[in-house]
């Protein structure tokens, strides 16, 4: 939806390059190079459920840690 709204002219947004690549193949869209300041997340889970290794392995490629394929690059 916020995709759609900037197409049609409603104005400007930061948004995943996923979701906007075929738009800037077929030119609707344009990238416009910024600088973004770094944000803090939270990470919320269940304290009941059992956490698993597609978890961990999420929350280390947030935090760049170990498990993270870029980490070596």
């Amino acid at each position: 939806a916020v995709r759609a709204a900037v197409e049609a002219g409603a104005g400007a947004t930061v948004i995943s390059r996923l979701v906007v690549a075929s738009a800037l193949r077929a030119g609707t869209l344009v990238r416009i190079p910024l600088s973004l300041p770094k944000r803090r997340f939270l990470v919320l889970r269940h304290r009941e459920r059992h956490e698993t290794r597609a978890e961990r392995a999420m929350l280390a490629l947030l935090e760049g840690g170990p498990d993270d394929p870029a980490a070596g690059a």
